[in-house]
């Protein structure tokens, strides 16, 4: 197989059916070489970070590997910042990129670089192909590699040339990996999880549950010990059901908070890597010097990193959980959780009840009040629906009248750099074979990545982007607030607002080719979300919403 077919049959093998990109001088070998490939749909954005936004939210959506290729040392240095995100939110991207020709590489060409040094900082490993012969190993172990625990963004420098290389080289097959439980530590996580009355022990569960897709086997443990259920704070993915009585909400990303939301629990079972991130600071530690950490995830790493465990293994968390559960209910009176259950559900649906009416009681506002917004653009949707969220300030209302029960449908930026919202949502549509996607995103993310808008457009997706435009960073004057200092005192926030001049977000779409209109009451919110379905192509909608 010459190199050229070795990297499509890596490919395909590998189950790929998009390449993500934004294609240089550096990477015309492969672009020749999908010329005679219509198997394999070349996914074009006009920026890199853009294009690694819609790879990231495609390996979101499908729970595999996507493949990313860059421009060299200049396209890969754009991405480094989107990149940042993959690697947060422990994405699986196979992310390459073309280095210049090594027949003159010792002149210091023009867009040679030092790719894997620039990589390195956002990548599990990089590496740069040195001879063709090794393309095949070295792009088999970047998808293995991506996806293994913890799973996120690897990088292959390719010089250009070595793409046209004749020679007859192997490809190694794939593998196929098992994942299994922690067997011989599970009766002793049982007895741990039993001792406590019921409503002492507590849930934490990250976005490993849901990647591994082990939410329904987390519903019955937590149905089994009558435990309520915390997500980790801003987590990226559907963990629980959110209308389930025993969901408890997202923990706020803030020490103080977590601590006061766990005080109440002996013991704590942590499923998934990370679960007490906190943005910004606070006093003391999440997790209250009273409560004992019991922890499961995937990555070795993560146990007893930053807190101590009484208990804490190394395993996949579906196939631990689902070996748990006899264990567990072995053990439990199941007559006092099946009680305590009940009357966490009375509990649950009053609560839901009250959002719901509160959010109903502020439709009349204007500008359209953030709450009001977010509740008419969620309640548009049917269930079902994909939604995307980056709506920054007002993403806490998305995610809280979001009540999809299947995992899979809503998707969040824990990375926290902006522009991911827009490209990820066409990654995502892209990813259920171009499905309707609901896009929430602030005015100031939406600027990071306007060119998703285009891409959008030419790949004739049902993407609605709902631009929550408050004309100003409204997440960093809070801070500022919080800080109380010369901005509070001066009631003068510096670069804050962005209203001289005001951005036309309705001109800026339909210079891309995708219709816009402007909302103004939340009454009409649904009305023209439900129009912008039904017209099956990309659609932009700005609400201008209120400030404090």
């Amino acid at each position: 197989m010459t190199a050229r077919d070795v990297l499509l049959d890596v490919l395909r093998t590998e189950d790929v059916r998009h390449i993500f990109g934004n294609p240089g001088s550096t990477e015309l070998p492969l672009i020749d070489a999908l010329a005679g490939a219509d198997d394999l749909h070349y996914v074009l954005a006009l920026q890199e970070a853009t294009a690694v936004g819609i790879a990231e939210g495609y390996a979101q959506a499908t729970g595999r590997p996507a493949f990313l290729n860059l421009h060299t040392s200049a396209g890969l240095g754009n991405a480094i910042g989107a990149l940042t995100n993959a690697q947060a939110n422990h994405t699986p991207l196979v992310v390459t990129a073309g280095q210049q020709d090594y027949r003159h590489i010792v002149t210091d060409p023009l867009l040679a670089g030092d790719l894997t040094g620039l990589a390195r900082s956002v990548s599990k490993w990089t590496h740069e192909v040195r001879t063709a012969g090794e393309l095949g190993t070295i792009l088999r172990r970047a998808f293995h590699d991506a996806m293994s625990p913890p799973s996120g963004p690897v990088f292959v420098s390719i010089p250009m040339d070595l793409l046209d290389d004749g020679g007859d080289h192997p490809v190694p097959p794939p593998s196929t990996i098992h994942r299994r439980p922690v067997a011989d530590a599970l009766d002793e996580l049982a007895t741990l999880l039993a001792q406590p009355p019921v409503g002492k022990v507590g849930i934490v569960v990250g976005d490993d549950v849901a990647t591994a897709d082990a939410v329904a086997e987390v519903v019955a443990l937590a149905e089994a010990l009558g435990a309520p259920v915390h997500g980790a704070p801003l987590h990226s993915l559907g963990v629980f059901p959110p209308l389930h009585a025993l969901w408890a909400g997202m923990l706020a990303p803030a020490a103080t908070a977590m601590n006061a939301a766990l005080s109440g629990y002996d013991r704590v079972l942590l499923i998934g890597g990370r679960g007490f991130m906190a943005y910004p600071y606070t006093p003391g530690s999440a997790l209250p010097a009273t409560t004992e950490l019991l922890h499961l995830a995937p990555d070795a790493h993560q146990l007893g990193r930053i807190y101590p465990t009484r208990w804490a293994a190394a395993g996949d968390p579906k196939a631990s959980v689902a070996a748990l559960l006899s264990l567990v209910r072995s053990r439990v009176d199941s007559n006092a959780v099946a009680a305590s259950v009940e009357v966490a559900g009375t509990r649950r649906r009053a609560a839901v009840q009250a959002l719901e009416d509160t959010a109903f009681s502020r439709y009349d506002t204007s500008p359209i009040d953030p709450m009001a917004a977010a509740h008419a653009l969620v309640r548009a949707v049917p269930v079902g629906s994909l939604i995307v969220d980056e709506a920054i300030t007002t993403g806490v209302y998305v995610r809280g009248f979001h009540h999809e029960p299947v995992p899979g449908r809503y998707f969040f930026n824990r990375g926290g750099g902006l522009g991911w919202g827009m490209p990820a949502a066409v990654g995502i549509s892209l990813a259920h074979d171009r499905a309707p996607v609901l896009c929430v995103v602030g005015d100031g993310s939406a600027m990071y990545s306007p060119q998703a808008l285009w891409t959008a457009a030419h790949e004739r997706l049902p993407v609605v982007f709902a631009v929550v435009n408050n004309r100003q960073y409204l997440i960093l004057k809070n801070n500022l607030r919080g800080m109380n200092g010369d901005s509070v005192r001066n009631d003068r926030f510096v670069a804050m607002d962005i209203v001289d001049p005001p951005i036309d977000y309705l001109a800026l779409a339909r210079s891309m080719g995708v219709s816009a209109t402007l909302v103004e009451k939340a009454h009409d919110v649904g009305d023209a979300v439900r129009a912008a379905f039904e017209s099956g192509r990309p659609h932009l909608l700005e609400l201008p919403i209120a400030a404090p």
